[in-house]
């Protein structure tokens, strides 16, 4: 492809894009009765599937705990201790 082709099919995925924005902006943005609809969806869905939500944290439970201490400790800029602290933590999860 050119660098003409590229531009166009650049161009084309903006104008498209803008469209959709758009569409979703003043048909569904706006409509009282598609907005209800969709918490009443999200909420029925929430609670049918809250065991699942559940079962997924249980299964990541030991990975999510040592990605808030890394972050925790990333934040404080202090790597190092980490390593030195939960030296299992990194070496199990972040030591690729």
């Amino acid at each position: 492809m050119n660098d003409l082709q590229i531009q166009k099919v650049i161009d084309q995925y903006v104008k498209n894009r803008q469209y959709q924005r758009d569409y979703y902006r003043n048909r569904y943005n706006t409509d009282e009765d598609f907005k209800n609809k969709a918490k009443d969806n999200a909420k029925t869905y929430y609670t049918n599937n809250i065991d699942k939500r559940k079962e997924k944290y249980e299964t990541n439970k030991e990975f999510l705990q040592a990605q808030r201490r890394y972050r925790y400790w990333l934040k404080k800029d202090d790597l190092e201790g980490f390593k030195t602290k939960y030296p299992e933590d990194f070496e199990s999860f972040f030591n690729n």
